[in-house]
């Protein structure tokens, strides 16, 4: 930080900085009949609608996969491509930044 009270250019911006968020839980694994991620996951989107988000986030995807083995593959690599926008999206939140909770 420069002198007191003062931001660098670098960290200054234009306006609200926004920040996507995309959710994952896993489904149930050996010896485990119910993962509590699959839970919050499925019910996240609605408790977020119901409640709103925090400004300046945005809820991006939210998707329970399985826990291992070559079933996981494709939903996961499926799952990070969804995240990639495309040139057609018109996401208010295009700044790039992107978090990924699992």
């Amino acid at each position: 930080m420069g002198s007191e009270g003062t931001v660098p250019a670098s960290e200054a911006s234009d306006g609200p900085s926004c920040v996507t968020v995309h959710v994952t839980g896993f489904k149930k694994f050996h010896g485990v009949s119910e993962n509590p991620t699959e839970t919050i996951v499925c019910n996240l989107q609605e408790y977020m609608n119901k409640n709103g988000m925090p400004k300046g986030l945005v809820l991006g995807s939210c998707h329970v996969l399985e826990t291992a083995g070559q079933g996981a593959v494709a939903p996961l690599y499926q799952t990070l491509q969804s995240a990639i926008p495309s040139s057609e999206d018109s996401n208010p939140c295009d700044s790039g930044k992107v978090i990924w909770v699992s």
